[in-house]
């Protein structure tokens, strides 16, 4: 199965497609401007690796509620892009929260980025380091992989 893992962002949003637990892309959609040119960023660059990969299954990180009311405005602004987009090509998407994804990785829910990433680095054996952003989207893939 062809899974597309996602850690959304306004400003770097993490992508990454896993097939057979082999990881085949990955990438930081990185944006600046105001927040329509970084939707509209979002949008389309996506829409490329989707047209590139043709995933089977989406998943991504859940937006958890965030003590700034402007960040969680922004995060759901990515988020609906990223439904809308995903709806067009006939996928949904399942959003799954921060702690899960660690304890599928980890076996612990309060595991640290830096455990969470040395545990799928290892398991999908990839070689070289990758951001922050793209190791959390590949938390979401593994977890609907497991």
């Amino acid at each position: 199965m062809r899974v597309i893992g996602l850690d959304p962002s306004l400003r770097a949003t993490g992508w990454v497609v896993v097939e057979d637990r082999r990881v085949i892309g990955w990438g930081v959609i990185r944006t600046r401007g105001d927040l329509k040119t970084s939707l509209l960023k979002i949008r389309d660059e996506m829409r490329k690796i989707l047209e590139n990969y043709y995933p089977e299954r989406a998943v991504m990180e859940a937006i958890i509620y965030n003590k700034n009311p402007k960040i969680a405005i922004l995060l759901g602004a990515v988020r609906g892009v990223l439904l809308v987009l995903f709806g067009d090509f006939g996928l949904e998407i399942t959003e799954v929260p921060p702690s899960r994804l660690k304890l599928a990785a980890t076996r612990r829910g309060r595991a640290s980025k830096h455990q969470v990433a040395h545990v799928l680095k290892l398991a999908y054996g990839l070689n070289e380091d990758v951001p922050d952003h793209v190791s959390d989207a590949l938390a979401a893939a593994h977890y609907i992989l497991k």
